[in-house]
């Protein structure tokens, strides 16, 4: 029962070769992230826990399993980051030159009412229903994120010569952010413009590309730190231990299966 270690669940033959491995890539991104993968489930599938919320183990599991998952969980990094990076920069773009032209951003005093409009829009967003299976709306919390982001954007205007370059400069964060507080009828325009270029990923509708939206963020930063996607999986909030339902789980998944 309990974790894997080196005097327990993982069988360390060939211990040099390992001790590299976990010294160049750590213990928490070669062992901890897969001990799901192999720990006693039920019958739906779910892992199941000693008292202590320790993984149950039914055989020894051997260092080159847990090797063999990293490498095939790392292997598809590269495309999805392909993926990722050319929606990125797509979105920055189309969005650039289709809020600049709606909106008619041509001063600071149009930047400023922009802005505002932006941060007002905020306010008509529906609260999270989880009961609902339609659009659940946003969260307190991320509502507040919005808010933050649209004010330090704000405050940042005045670092860049112009609109194009401040525009430029947003993170897929504040893309996000920005795409999400605009006229309906210019979101749908853009929306439009990447589902032209397959950059909706088969999502037919905002509704639930706003569910991709959610996830691409921390999918897109596990990635560029080479992190392990299956902590993001199965963890809502690591530091707590508090696990995702099924339903978010099959969320993350599926949008991770879009990406590849």
């Amino acid at each position: 029962m309990g974790g894997p270690g080196f005097a327990g669940q993982v069988d360390f033959s060939a211990r040099h070769n390992q001790k590299n491995i976990l010294f160049e890539k750590n213990y928490i991104n070669v062992i901890t992230p897969y001990k799901n993968l192999f720990a006693k489930t039920d019958i739906a599938g779910k892992t199941i826990r000693d008292a202590q919320g320790k993984h149950i183990y039914e055989h020894d599991t051997d260092f080159t399993e847990y090797n063999n998952a990293y490498h095939a969980e790392r292997d598809s990094y590269l495309e999805m980051f392909s993926s990722i990076s050319k929606f990125e920069s797509t979105l920055n773009s189309i969005l650039s030159n289709e809020t600049i032209l709606y909106y008619s951003i041509d001063s600071r005093e149009k930047f400023d009412q922009f802005m505002k409009h932006l941060l007002n829009n905020t306010d008509s967003f529906p609260i999270a229903n989880r009961k609902s299976n339609q659009f659940r709306g946003y969260s307190e919390k991320a509502l507040h994120h919005m808010r933050d982001e649209i004010s330090n954007m704000h405050s940042h205007m005045e670092k860049y010569e112009d609109i194009y370059i401040f525009m430029d400069r947003l993170s897929l964060s504040e893309l996000i952010t920005v795409f999400r507080c605009l006229d309906l009828r210019l979101r749908s325009r853009i929306f439009k413009e990447l589902a032209i270029r397959d950059l909706t990923f088969g999502y037919q509708n905002f509704s639930s590309f706003d569910t991709f939206l959610t996830r691409i963020v921390p999918i897109r930063n596990c990635i560029c730190h080479h992190n392990s996607l299956e902590i993001l999986i199965n963890y809502y909030d690591i530091k707590n231990h508090s696990m995702r339902t099924e339903k978010d789980r099959e969320i993350i998944i599926n949008v991770i299966n879009r990406l590849k």
